[in-house]
């Protein structure tokens, strides 16, 4: 029974990245017209919205949904910050690259994490994390490709511009992560999950209030018609899809069962890429890829 319900968890777990990566391909399309602050405000608005209305049919058919007053309400706060910034810097990352390439970049963020757990977590790194570190940070290297940057008068500027929002988001992302891992002893995933989502809401209506978009040249808000506003409501219907999914992934099989199917989201966003947008990553971008893939995945290996 217990490997039944791990094949589960890993199936529920598979379809919870597919989730991911369609919510970021719709995205990405979206980019074209829209703001990053307005897809990001539909992300979070419509995901927080869906949530809410689960929480309520929890209730009124009887069920605990778990929701809770937060007891450590600054490190949710910053936690849910961590995931605006990331999944805005994410976002403008993927209005410039490929998928494929925005998300292999976002992977970089497990060896962030490595760097910062020391001081922010008083964790102990050893010596052959900081090796897959180093690891990692030679596949960004060839991602980045140096000669780019010594020859700039012939430089991708506005490539290598998502190539820096993708590694602020994997930064934040990382973040992110780290205040998970605080938070995970004390509070209930419902009640960061609502905290985060609201987080999200008020932070991108204040930004689209007073007109402010970092990245885009377009407006930061433009009127929908009734197809662009279902497709940002689908935005958010499939990010809430994802976390109501990997709630039901993690309660089915580990964290350490799960934790290396994480990079079938590159799989999905290669497939996304090509059926939608025509696009694959240079053979460069996946030696790079492949490099931090390995870095990563050892040093999961390593921790547990």
């Amino acid at each position: 029974m217990h490997i039944e319900n791990e094949k589960i968890g890993i199936v529920i777990y598979i379809f919870t990245l597919m989730s991911f990566a369609a919510m970021e391909a719709l995205a990405k399309f979206l980019s074209h017209d829209f703001s990053i602050s307005q897809i990001v405000w539909a992300r979070y608005t419509f995901h927080f919205l869906i949530v809410l209305f689960g929480v309520i049919l929890i209730h009124l058919f009887g069920f605990n949904s778990g929701l809770k007053y937060p007891k450590l309400i600054i490190v949710q706060v910053l936690r849910s910050l961590a995931l605006l910034l990331m999944t805005y810097f994410f976002f403008t990352s993927l209005s410039i690259l490929t998928l494929a390439e925005a998300t292999i970049i976002l992977f970089f963020s497990p060896l962030i994490t490595v760097v910062l757990s020391p001081f922010l977590l008083k964790e102990k790194v050893t010596e052959s994390s900081w090796l897959a570190v180093i690891i990692g940070f030679i596949g960004m290297i060839i991602i980045i490709n140096p000669t780019n940057i010594i020859n700039y008068q012939d430089m991708n500027f506005i490539w290598f511009k998502g190539i820096i929002y993708g590694i602020a988001g994997a930064l934040f992302y990382s973040l992110y992560q780290i205040g998970t891992r605080v938070l995970a002893p004390v509070e209930s995933p419902l009640t960061s999950l609502i905290f985060s989502c609201l987080a999200g809401l008020i932070g991108t209506t204040i930004l689209i209030l007073l007109d402010y978009d970092m990245s885009s040249s377009l407006k930061v808000w433009k009127s929908p018609n009734f197809y662009e506003w279902s497709l940002l409501v689908t935005v958010g219907f499939f990010g809430a899809l994802g976390q109501f999914l990997i709630l039901g992934a993690y309660s089915k099989a580990k964290a350490i069962t799960l934790a290396p199917i994480s990079y079938t989201h590159i799989i999905w966003a290669t497939i996304f890429g090509y059926i939608i947008f025509d696009s694959l990553p240079s053979l460069q971008t996946l030696l790079g890829g492949i490099l931090i893939v390995c870095s990563g995945f050892y040093t999961f290996k390593k921790t547990n």
